[in-house]
């Protein structure tokens, strides 16, 4: 008897698998700390939520300015910590370092990009340092016992959704190293162009795009593989 193929919750017909991995990771539910507001102020250096926190800057009052900063900026940071660490103690403490480095650094903010771009600039940084300081640990550890990912795979008579596509992305992720995953997260999680990524990143935009570009296939033959299903 041959089993029936499986069909996706909703149809993906005309959805470019770019967008797809941008919607799965833009609707990841992470327990990121409580904020007063998650959503990001604009890009735009004119805009006035950056206005105001650059008046604030000029007025000295810094206390102030990284209130508003953690409520513009501080989930986005979270989430981005903590898909690239996969670590979500070590997250929080990285979490906390960013924005104690952003309130000793505003008075000396350049203004040369947005606040945005400055400040995950500053992430990445303390991300890499937290690897190197994690790589430098597990050095020390001996790690024979491997732990066991449970298989997302579908029975032949379920139906792939959504939330199992993104479980299924969540694992495959992991699987990429570890700077092809930051670029992957600055794309499609925190959507920078490749011209402010490469500012985060102090690479060239291309670099960056031909790394995000290598990427997609690695992670929807993933994908496909534990879920048995086209994407």
């Amino acid at each position: 008897m041959v089993a029936a193929p499986i069909a996706h919750a909703q149809p993906y017909s005309g959805r470019s698998f770019e967008t797809r991995v941008r919607m799965w990771l833009s609707a990841f539910a992470v327990a990121a700390p409580k904020l007063e507001s998650t959503d990001p102020a604009s890009d735009d250096p004119a805009s006035g939520a950056e206005r105001e926190l650059l008046r604030l800057v000029d007025a000295g009052d810094l206390t102030a300015a990284l209130r508003l900063l953690m409520r513009a900026h501080g989930t986005a940071i979270y989430r981005y910590c903590r898909e690239v660490l996969r670590d979500q103690a070590l997250a929080d403490d990285v979490h906390q370092r960013v924005f104690i480095e952003a309130h000793r650094d505003l008075p000396k903010f350049a203004r040369r990009s947005s606040i945005r771009t400055w400040l995950f600039a500053i992430a990445r940084h303390r991300v890499l340092d937290a690897m190197k300081s994690r790589k430098r640990a597990l050095a020390h550890v001996d790690d024979d016992a491997e732990t066991e990912v449970p298989d997302p795979r579908p029975r032949p008579d379920e139906r792939i959704d959504d939330a199992r596509l993104r479980e299924a992305l969540a694992i495959c992720l992991e699987q990429l190293g570890e700077h092809v995953r930051s670029a992957v997260l600055l794309r499609f999680q925190q959507g920078f162009s490749f011209e402010e990524m490469a500012e985060v990143c102090r690479e060239k935009p291309g670099t960056l795009q031909a790394r995000v570009t290598r990427a997609l296939p690695t992670l929807r033959a993933c994908i496909e593989g534990r879920t048995g299903g086209a994407v």
